[in-house]
């Protein structure tokens, strides 16, 4: 045989023998006689099929190999049990051999591969497979046990990757949230979390550093029908098959009605904060605004009554006003105090009539004048309701264009703004109100001044009764205007909106939608 066969096949420990076109054996390798149906048979000269049985039968193929019409044919798993106790396995290999040597006809070389230890290793797997089966059963049937367990829990039970992905839920989970098991199943936890800052946050603090997940998780979820509600989520990590992969397993249970009475507790308690607050504000303002006018009073009085002789007339006349003047502030501080706790008792009626707005705000203005008007200037600016009525026009059908406003609301509305426009300017400034009705649906009233504007950290509570910005300093008020204003145009079913810069001034802009008289 070639010598770089024998190398080759060496190494593999392959065994082979070499036949002609009549089947009879030419040559063997030392072991064939091992691999042989019936030891001894296997020699040079001996036909081939009484060694090997398995090439009965497929005598043409093997001379297709021989003619070259065929590259070779293989015979896979073939026993011998000569030794009960050490079954043999083997393949055969048939391959064209060509003969260096020119003019010698070709032969043909059977290939024995020993695949002993690989059939062995093959039962060993099947068995292996087998007692597998048993245990896979067996874990199935603890499976079907646990999730029975899991269906029968009153919680929501949630399992997700470690990327958040839900990849079991039970029926509580189901009923709970509105969805079925395979819409929750391959989507994200999102789909019913909220906020998942907390459920994020409590995975990676445990892939990174081990620490345990927080137990009790309050977290707002949404529902399928997009209902909002609150569950408290106990989170525990189990180790997948892969090591460092973990599921994360989130057992939750519906709060949604111990939150709302937190939350109607803690509304209670600010409620309760801002009423002390209020009430605190009030005594403050009743101290100062009566105390005022009560010491002007008194100091007046005593006047009048030790120093009656020695005093002119005229200088009587004037402490005399100096005690009218504190008794109208007084009671305008009372009448305002009435007007607000009328308003937060619901109490305040609202009486719309038709009201001629133009004459109304030219009206009040002039009105303004008297009291403010020496130190500062009021640009009054009005546009046109509706085009001028026809002359033939009788008296009623124009009293039915008019809007139809409460007016006496109306007037502590423009009153108590304008004032405060006044009152917070500088001397020698300009006052801008301005009145729009172009639209005939609603009146704009705006209002701005260049005063000392409001700070932005009180802007929020502006509207609050008896609050004062900070920036006041000893400009007398009682922090009652603005909150009286905010009620009358809530009557109105209006709005009101502002805007200020500190140093440059406050613009309001009141909107009162019209109801038509009839």
């Amino acid at each position: 045989m070639n010598p770089l066969l024998r190398k080759l096949l060496g190494p593999r420990q392959t065994q082979y023998f070499l036949v002609n076109h009549h089947f009879i054996i030419q040559e063997t390798s030392a072991e064939v006689q091992h691999y042989a149906d019936t030891p001894g048979d296997a020699i040079p000269g001996a036909d081939a099929r009484l060694s090997f049985p398995e090439l009965i039968g497929i005598e043409n193929i093997l001379m297709s190999i021989i003619m070259g019409r065929l590259p070779g044919f293989e015979v896979k798993g073939i026993a011998r049990f000569a030794d009960q106790n050490r079954p043999l396995y083997f393949d055969m290999l048939a391959i064209k051999y060509e003969e260096e040597q020119e003019y010698v006809p070709s032969k043909l070389l059977i290939l024995i591969e020993d695949t002993t230890e690989k059939m062995v290793m093959k039962q060993s797997l099947i068995q292996s497979a087998n007692e597998a089966n048993l245990l896979v059963s067996a874990l199935a049937a603890s499976k079907d046990y646990i999730d029975k367990v899991i269906r029968s829990m009153g919680d929501a039970l949630l399992v997700t990757t470690t990327l958040g992905t839900i990849k079991t839920v039970n029926q509580s989970a189901q009923w709970l949230f509105g969805y079925s098991e395979a819409e929750f199943i391959g989507n994200p936890l999102s789909l019913i979390v909220v906020e998942q800052k907390l459920i994020y946050q409590a995975r990676h603090r445990y892939i990174l550093s081990q620490k345990e997940l927080r137990r009790e998780l309050e977290i707002v979820c949404t529902t399928k029908a997009g209902e909002e509600i609150w569950v408290e989520f106990s989170c525990s990590a189990i180790q997948t098959e892969l090591e460092g992969l973990y599921d994360f397993i989130y057992i939750g249970r519906d709060i949604t009605e111990r939150k709302q009475q937190e939350i109607e507790i803690r509304r209670s308690l600010a409620k309760e904060q801002e009423l002390r607050q209020v009430k605190s504000r009030f005594f403050s303002m009743i101290a100062h605004e009566f105390g005022n006018p009560l010491s002007t009073v008194l100091f007046a009085t005593k006047i009048l009554q030790d120093y009656s002789d020695e005093i002119t007339h005229a200088e009587k006349k004037q402490y005399l006003q100096h005690v009218k003047s504190a008794s109208q502030q007084m009671a305008q501080l009372l009448d305002d105090v009435r007007l607000l706790s009328s308003a937060e008792a619901g109490k305040l009626e609202f009486y719309p009539a038709p009201v001629d707005l133009k004459k109304f705000c030219s009206e009040l203005v002039e009105s303004i004048k008297i009291s403010y008007g020496k130190n500062h200037t009021i640009n009054f600016i009005y546009q046109e309701l509706v085009p001028p009525a026809k002359q033939n026009d009788i008296d009623s059908q124009e009293t039915q264009q008019l809007p139809a406003l409460d007016p006496k609301l109306l007037r502590h509305i423009l009153t108590n703004l304008l004032s405060n426009a006044f009152k917070y300017s500088p001397l020698d400034s300009h006052i801008y109100f301005e009145l729009n009705c172009q639209n005939n649906e609603e009146a704009t009233f705006k209002i701005k001044d260049a005063g000392i504007g409001i700070p932005v950290e009180d802007q929020e509570q502006l509207f609050e009764s008896y609050y004062r910005a900070k920036n006041v300093g000893k400009i007398p008020g009682t922090g009652l205007g603005l909150s009286i204003v905010k009620q009358c145009v809530d009557l109105h079913g209006g709005q009101i909106e502002f805007s200020s810069k500190i140093g440059l001034g406050t613009t309001f802009i009141v909107r009162i939608p019209f109801e038509k008289h009839r």
